[in-house]
């Protein structure tokens, strides 16, 4: 056995280890690799109750219309198909939540601002109500009056959303401006404007009684009108539904929509007061969501989150559902095949499809007889 090795010089040998050094350094890295996970693990929890200012537009449901209509003086009439509304959810997210709403294929997460606008949640959700509202008396106005009834109409008229800058217009009149009446003929919806420049010559001088919204001080205007790329006269402006108007209808419908806001349900609401106040099925017996606005005039807007409300309708196992038909692509990307998507310009563009599919819609029975048409 070799004998140890001399000590250095000038000195003595070094001391030994003291017991355990070894195990001390991974010790130490347990502790460390503790705290990072406490760490992470607050950070987690955290992140699940700290809201940041983004929204997540997710699926919501196709929701039956046909058990939400009630009226009283006219009789109801039960279908074998069924008319769906579409909704999306619209939810604040907490950074956990923004997280997994980034990751998630069926969720949209938007800022705050774009949500919200310059409002507070509450003015939000109180003007979608309100919208919702809106909504409602018009599809049943455009059903109504699609089966023959009168329906009485006050205030309204055409507010001015644009002037095209080289008509005459343009000198007299801007946004937000109404129109409510036309060389003395009262001006209560949009088309009323439409029938009665009908026959008017480019270069002819009217008369429109205007107030600006928010103001009942009304004026006078001249307008000279311009000429279409057709030759029609026409004003010159866009123009869309005062929201003051008020109908007097002869059949009192109610429609609950609960805490659902928004007008994207018009045309669904629309055909679900058809189907209810006549008689075989409007549907042909099929589950048949719908989405879009409505018009007075019965046309078909755009609505929002169309791509959430498509994963609703199929998780609804809806067969067939009709949307604008400018954003009928987008449905179609995401139904993928497993629903029929049709889109539609006006509800005469959805009754002539739903008849296709083998509804009544084009020869939908007499309304109940307890109310008479006019």
């Amino acid at each position: 056995m070799l004998p140890p090795p001399p000590p250095p010089s000038g000195g003595e040998l070094p001391p030994p280890p003291p017991p355990h050094a070894a195990r001390r350094a991974p010790r130490r890295g347990w502790l460390v690799l503790t705290i990072l996970a406490g760490l992470l693990l607050v950070a987690l929890v955290g992140s699940m109750f700290v809201y940041v200012p983004y929204y997540a537009i997710a699926p919501g449901e196709a929701r039956p219309t046909q058990a939400l209509i009630e009226a009283e003086g006219v009789e109801l009439f039960p279908s074998d198909g069924e008319v769906l509304f579409t909704t999306v959810s619209v939810r604040r997210l907490t950074a956990f939540g923004a997280v997994v709403g980034w990751l998630d294929d069926d969720v949209d997460v938007r800022t705050e601002r774009e949500v919200l606008g310059d409002q507070t949640p509450e003015e939000n959700r109180e003007l979608n109500l309100r919208v919702m509202g809106t909504s409602k008396e018009v599809a049943e106005y455009v059903a109504l009056t699609h089966l023959g009834y009168e329906v009485g109409v006050s205030g309204g008229g055409a507010v001015v959303t644009d002037v095209e800058p080289s008509v005459p217009a343009a000198a007299v009149l801007t946004r937000g401006d109404v129109i409510t009446a036309l060389d003395g003929q009262p001006v209560a919806l949009v088309r009323d404007l439409t029938e009665l420049l009908a026959g008017r010559q480019p270069g002819e001088r009217i008369q429109l009684q205007v107030h600006t919204q928010g103001s009942t001080e009304e004026r006078t205007v001249e307008v000279e009108l311009a000429a279409r790329d057709d030759g029609t006269a026409m004003i010159g402006v866009f123009l869309q539904q005062d929201p003051s108007i008020t109908f007097d209808f002869p059949v009192e419908l109610t429609i609950d929509s609960g805490e659902v806001g928004g007008p994207s349900a018009g045309l669904a609401f629309t055909l679900a007061v058809l189907d209810a106040l006549t008689p075989g099925d409007l549907t042909g017996g099929r589950r048949v969501a719908v989405t879009g606005t409505i018009n007075l005039d019965g046309r078909v807007g755009p609505i929002g989150g169309l791509r959430q409300k498509t994963v609703a309708v199929k998780q609804a196992d809806a067969d067939v559902f009709l949307v604008p038909e400018a954003e009928a692509d987008v449905a179609r990307a995401e139904a993928d095949g497993d629903v029929l998507i049709v889109g539609v310009e006006s509800l005469d563009d959805a009754l002539a499809e739903l008849a296709r599919l083998g509804g009544n819609a084009l020869a939908l029975g007499t309304p109940g007889a307890a109310a008479t048409p006019g």
